[in-house]
């Protein structure tokens, strides 16, 4: 049985409790999990009210309950397909934090793959603040345009097959383009990072980062701290094929010593 929420709970956020737990499927729906730390972000209210808000969703069989967070039932999440604009909503002080501190390690005059996604967005936002002399390579159409608003970056963009409902363009000619590059640093995200290995949900993106990683010298994997999750349904590199992951300091001590007993270098940072 739910417990009745008190008074505090309902002011809370200004939702009402149905209105909050709706407001919670509907994150779910767009990201398939979410953490505490996301949902207390997003909605301005107590991880103890959340808490009980998820265990009300799981006892009705909505949610399955994760070790802080949850994920949608209804559909298999190694297979869920993410909202390309609702990722922007969660947790964005701790990506805003991870892409400054990727644009602080660059220097000028490297060249620099860009991959897609919403943390490596944040990292070509730091780089163009930072007005540094860069050579760009990107497959995703958003990056490149933030990335030439800067004079002194030069921006290539690979051509291919624009993934729909998303800025990410992919096929056989990324995959050839990125070949062709022998870059200094690739920036690079992930769906979801578990048991040491990078997965997607999809396998165009999954060859893309493959073939990016044989490109760069120095890969540096961009993650805030709720990716480490579950794992989606393709595998795209091990772990230990980047030099260094940044992810903020909500991350667990268990995936820390994960991180660190497979030698990567692991960089937290405090939104």
């Amino acid at each position: 049985m739910t417990a009745k929420p008190t008074s505090l709970e309902v002011l809370q956020g200004g939702l009402l409790p149905a209105q909050r737990r709706q407001r919670i499927v509907e994150f779910l729906r767009s990201h398939g999990a979410v953490t505490l730390p996301q949902l207390e972000q997003a909605l301005a209210v107590s991880q103890s009210t959340l808490r009980r808000d998820l265990d009300g969703l799981a006892a009705d069989g909505v949610v399955e309950r994760t070790h802080g967070g949850a994920l949608l039932k209804q559909q298999g999440y190694s297979a869920f397909e993410p909202d390309a604009h609702a990722a922007t909503e969660l947790s964005p002080a701790e990506k805003r934090a991870i892409g400054m501190a990727a644009a602080a390690a660059l220097e000028p005059h490297q060249s620099v793959i860009f991959d897609s996604g919403t943390t490596v967005l944040e990292a070509a936002r730091a780089v163009v603040a930072r007005n540094i002399p860069l050579t760009a390579v990107t497959n995703d159409l958003a990056i490149a345009q933030v990335l030439g608003a800067a004079p002194g970056i030069q921006v290539h963009v690979l051509g291919g097959q624009l993934r729909p409902g998303f800025t990410t363009v992919l096929g056989p000619s990324v995959i050839e383009g990125a070949a062709a590059i022998s870059a200094d640093v690739l920036l690079c995200g992930a769906h979801a990072v578990n048991a040491g290995m990078l997965s997607e949900t999809s396998a165009e993106v999954a060859a893309v980062k493959r073939a990016f990683a044989q490109s760069a010298r120095v890969r540096r994997l961009l993650v805030d701290a709720s990716k480490f999750r579950a794992a989606a349904l393709m595998r795209v590199l091990p772990l230990r094929t980047f030099d260094q992951v940044l992810t903020d300091d909500a991350i667990s001590e268990a995936d820390v010593e994960q991180v660190r007993t497979l030698g990567v270098e692991l960089l937290r940072v405090k939104p």
